[in-house]
């Protein structure tokens, strides 16, 4: 549904994207992430068809078309991170207002409300929206033509957390739909929740690409066991390592040591069956925004 290819975008002597190259799959949510200055919204741009590339390609939609074809333009909605609207005008009316520039007609403005929920408030002023219902009639502007490919640009960046759980409920919906979305977004919470897989860009360069069940693969491989002994640690240091297992000590009366793959269960039978008493124990695991955070911070290094 993308396809970008060796990118590079510059502006005077900054090189905001560099050699980028990436592919998002139909009906996958794709999400685009990186620190500030990364070149995501010079990517966004690119692929809006709002800004050219000095070298390399972009295509976009079912037929991998330029992103400054009009016909490529049919089959994408976007989301901007900030909206404004025609003031005085109704819901409706805005819709209305979108789908005539679009040569639509208003049973597109009847299904935009109905699959975003605004069809009970399709008469109050877009002015006097909360950020929410903002977002929302953003996304069914973005939705009136049905296209195939979405771009959602922080879409839930300025939301309380109850319109965060709306929005992205209507975008669980558009998964089940099997629209191909892409995100760019700040909020690894938000990314991990419903991204298949993440692009993260740093200084314009692509520092890693992996799917979300990977990154979680990683994170359970990750995991550090620690554990609380009732009594000095060199005992229980001496039956774990002659059992394989590598520790460090924590404290008086502390080990840590790999917890992945059912060895931490394991280090805890060992020890028992060995007689030594457990005061507590607890399972370390990485978050996967530190798991991002170290991609790129590597990224920052090779750059």
């Amino acid at each position: 549904m993308i396809r970008v290819e060796n990118l590079t975008k510059r502006y005077g002597a900054v090189t905001a994207v560099d050699s980028l190259s990436f592919e998002v799959e139909r009906g996958e949510t794709f999400a685009l992430i990186g620190p500030n200055g990364a070149g995501k919204t010079t990517t966004l741009k690119v692929l809006l068809g709002l800004a050219h590339p000095d070298s390399g390609s972009a295509a976009v939609g079912p037929d991998r078309l330029p992103p400054r074809d009009a016909r490529a333009r049919h089959e994408l909605g976007y989301v901007p991170q900030r909206v404004e609207f025609p003031s005085g005008r109704t819901v409706a009316e805005v819709l209305a207002f979108f789908a005539d520039l679009r040569g639509l007609t208003r049973d597109a403005v009847t299904r935009a409300l109905r699959r975003v929920g605004l069809e009970s408030i399709a008469r109050r002023r877009a002015s006097d929206l909360s950020g929410g219902y903002t977002q929302r009639l953003s996304l069914g502007q973005a939705l009136l033509g049905d296209p195939a490919l979405l771009v959602l640009d922080e879409p839930t960046a300025s939301l309380d957390p109850e319109a965060t759980w709306e929005f992205r409920s209507l975008l669980t919906q558009l998964q089940r739909e099997g629209k191909t979305i892409l995100l760019c977004s700040h909020l690894l919470s938000e990314v991990e929740r419903v991204s298949d897989r993440v692009l993260i860009l740093v200084n314009g360069r692509r520092a890693g690409l992996e799917r979300l069940t990977d990154l979680r693969a990683r994170q359970m491989n990750a995991s550090r066991l620690s554990i609380e002994l009732d009594g000095p640690v060199a005992r229980a240091k001496e039956a774990l390592e002659r059992e394989g297992f590598r520790c460090e000590p924590s404290g008086d009366h502390g080990v840590v040591l790999d917890g992945a793959d059912g060895r931490g269960l394991k280090a805890l039978e060992l020890l028992r069956g060995a007689g030594i008493e457990i005061r507590n124990f607890e399972l370390l695991r990485p978050t996967l925004e530190e798991i991002f955070l170290s991609v790129v911070r590597g990224g920052r290094r090779e750059s």
